[in-house]
């Protein structure tokens, strides 16, 4: 007996103290008051906060590769890439997270014994010994990668995204009803149905934030901008077979990889200023994930593990399969004409996967929502179901968004998006020839200078040509959608095909070499070239790293955060959390903001504020009543108002930022003297509540709002042609010719 038990500890004594700083990082970061504190006071709450990421986001890597190897072990597959691991691991993850989330389990008891399970499980090749071979230079290269990876980790991963307006009122606020309410489904009180649509698929978010702070988003597309950075190493060792210009390149073949991989990462306005805290991230690296599969050589269980991520990709946010779809296609195509039965079967396979997702997830929507999608709004609009809906939203509401949001699309141009795709073809080929050139008098006058030992050049594979077509066809393609279509969300997605930019050039710079190659190959021969060409990558990285992301750290000063600086000290924050807590002392009643629609947003979900203390303008209880409140006459949108609980009405002073119920009648200049009294007022608001006995509105009170409404009409008008509000209030259309969208900067200050 004794003998048993001392084999028990010596086997798992390791394994748990392996855990333990994991376990021990959690409870730093579910610290109660944690996010008080980072706002108001940081110091050493802010460093243990840092230095606690730092610890767990490994741990959170390593639960994602070790579902991959064993979904992997289960399908009775041989031994996968880390990269295939990581992208089928997250996809069975936002499975498992989707599938407990629609069954109302998502516990974090639950959650975390099935990770532990998955780490201890995978712990037994942790002491298999491996030999490393050293390489100096893909050493120096790494040491590159993480500088950048460091640089990007604490400026866009660690610190809470307090910037982005959508990540505070959209993102954040859905992990956190989740977590509250261990399941994906919406409570009664709180119908967030757009942060619901968005969301509720991403099952691996999910299943973090039951026992994480919902920042842990962010920390999952650091996770998945790592990954992106082994997907372009992977298409650079697929594109770019080096051994095929001599033996001397054998060596430089994974310094090269890895410093194009840096150059994807780095570059300007690319993936390191995507927002973190939205899903897009995730959406990027499975469209990076699913080139590389369409690209290599594949067999009957890589093509359902890519399956299994299409299908889960589809999930997420069905309208994004766009993407999975065109890449299934250009690969079925160009495997086609290389008569690739196994590349065309997966490329199907992908595009069967995506579709899949799209049904299941329009299918879901639409019999919990009534609506397959919000958006495109313009063609679900025809099947939504009224009485499904309005338990969450209103429709009227999603009509102002069409008509708001489309004056500030341009129209459907066709040319410019044939421009634009024409502009990028131009620029990857200059590129490519540019380095071709360079390189072509480099190796001359080594191998004049220097010559090595002629050998055979190899050549290279077929799929090389078919690669290249999909990866310029892909970077293309996105660019025409993007010039031609015009709307903002599809152009913010886009960023992640600037990543392929120094992709697509240098893979087709080595294409146009390896036929130089052929017809001269006696100018390949030198011994200097592969050591020119690293020395040369390894600089225009650093560069790439100190003039992108690396400005953007110091520029968002991250350190300053690092070394315990609160966020409402931090550079470019400007949103004023004292005003939260101002109104949370007004007790428990209700409040409605009638304008500072973007100065409450550090309000709307705040963690700082009772729950559903300040009623967010088109996702709530009340918003789902927009008919009755905004649309309806005085009297019917006060009773409306009562019944809901509110009382009070926040009107923010030099603001003309009025949006939906600040429009009602219930708040013309008539209506605040007879059914209105100040609650309360400072420098910068009023607050009103509903006249009781004798209490009056002064007449300067009455004349300020009602200047400021006027005004907020005034500008809309300049700015849309007319009042949109007023199109949606009478069911009329837009007439006349379309306003000056740059009026509405106005908004914020009235000016």
């Amino acid at each position: 007996m004794a003998v048993r038990l001392r084999t028990i500890v010596e086997t798992w004594w390791w394994r748990i103290l392996i855990l333990a700083p994991a376990a021990l990082s959690i409870s730093c970061l579910n610290r109660s008051g944690t996010y008080r504190a980072l706002i108001f006071d940081g110091g050493w709450i802010a460093q243990t906060y840092v230095v606690s990421w730092l610890v767990l986001t490994p741990y959170l890597g390593w639960v994602v590769i070790a579902t991959g190897r064993l979904t992997y072990a289960l399908i009775r597959h041989e031994a996968a890439r880390r990269v295939d691991e990581f992208f089928l691991g997250a996809a069975v993850l936002i499975l498992i997270g989707l599938g407990l989330g629609a069954m109302s389990i998502l516990y974090p008891q639950l959650v975390l014994g099935l990770m532990a399970a998955v780490l201890l499980w995978d712990t037994r090749s942790l002491r298999t010994p491996r030999r490393i071979e050293i390489n100096y230079a893909a050493l120096a290269m790494l040491l590159l990668g993480v500088w950048l990876l460091g640089a990007v980790f604490l400026d866009r991963a660690v610190i809470p995204d307090v910037i982005s307006t959508d990540v505070q009122q959209l993102y954040a606020p859905y992990l956190a009803e989740v977590a509250r309410n261990h399941s994906v489904w919406l409570a009664a009180d709180n119908p967030i149905f757009s942060d619901f649509e968005i969301g509720h698929g991403n099952g691996l978010h999910l299943l973090l934030a039951t026992f994480l702070p919902p920042h842990v988003a962010q920390i999952i597309s650091f996770l998945y901008f790592v990954g992106i950075g082994a997907v372009i190493f992977e298409l650079i060792r697929t594109l770019m077979p080096l051994r095929a210009f001599g033996p001397g390149w054998d060596q430089a073949a994974i310094p090269i990889a890895l410093g194009v991989a840096i150059l994807g990462l780095a570059w300007d306005s690319g993936l390191h200023v995507m927002e973190f805290g939205k899903y897009h991230l995730q959406t990027a690296a499975f469209c990076f994930y699913f080139l590389l599969v369409v690209m290599r050589s594949c067999k009957g269980r890589d093509r359902l593990a890519a399956g299994i991520c299409a299908f889960a990709f589809a999930l997420t946010y069905p309208l994004y399969a766009v993407f999975a779809f065109l890449i299934a296609g250009l690969g079925v195509l160009a495997k086609a004409l290389q008569r690739d039965r196994s590349g065309i079967a997966m490329g199907l396979t992908l595009g069967l996967g995506a579709a899949g997702g799209c049904i299941v997830a329009f299918a879901s929507n639409y019999v919990y929502l009534g609506i397959p999608a919000t958006n495109p709004y313009s063609i679900f609009r025809h099947v939504v179901s009224i009485d499904r809906f309005s338990q969450f939203g209103s429709l009227d509401i999603l009509d102002y968004f069409v008509l708001a949001q489309s004056v500030g699309v341009s129209d459907f141009s066709i040319g410019s998006g044939l421009m634009a795709a024409t502009r990028q073809v131009k620029t990857v080929f200059e590129a490519a020839a540019f380095l071709v050139m360079i390189f072509c008098v480099v190796s001359f006058a080594d191998s004049k200078l220097l010559p090595g030992r002629s050998s055979a050049l190899r050549t290279p594979s077929s799929g090389m040509a078919a690669g290249l077509f999909i990866l310029v066809a892909y970077l293309v393609s996105v660019r025409l959608l993007d010039a031609t279509l015009q709307i903002p969300s599809l152009m913010r997605l886009s960023f992640h095909v600037k990543a392929l930019i120094p992709v697509a050039s240098v893979a087709v710079a080595f294409g146009g070499l390896t036929v130089a190659s052929r017809l001269a190959p006696s100018c390949f021969t030198g011994r200097l070239a592969p050591h020119i060409a690293v020395l040369t990558l390894f600089l225009v990285c650093a560069w790439a790293i100190r003039a992108y992301p690396w400005r953007s750290f110091n520029a968002d000063g991250a350190m300053l955060f690092v070394k315990g600086r609160p966020l409402d000290q931090m550079p470019r924050v400007s949103a004023d959390w004292r005003r939260c807590d101002e109104l949370q002392s007004t007790g428990s009643d209700r409040i409605l903001a009638l304008n500072g629609y973007r100065a409450m947003v550090p309000c709307y979900f705040s963690s700082l504020l009772t729950r559903g203390k300040v009623i967010h303008t088109y996702q709530s209880d009340v918003a789902r009543d927009f008919g009755k409140i905004a649309l309806g006459t005085a009297d019917t949108a006060e009773a409306t108002l009562r019944s809901l609980g509110v009382k009070l009405f926040y009107v923010q002073k030099q603001n003309c930022d009025f949006w939906l119920n600040g429009f009602s009648d219930l708040f013309q200049k008539a209506e605040l003297e007879r059914r209105f009294a100040v609650h309360s007022e400072t420098p910068h608001y009023w607050l009103l509540t509903w006249k009781d006995g004798d209490q009056t509105l002064s007449p300067q009170v009455e004349a300020g709002i009602s200047a400021l409404r006027t005004r907020s009409k005034d500008i809309y008008r300049e700015a849309y042609g007319t009042e949109p509000f007023e199109v949606v209030k009478h069911r009329s259309t837009l007439a006349g010719k379309r306003g000056d969208i740059a009026a509405l900067a106005q908004l914020s200050t009235c000016q």
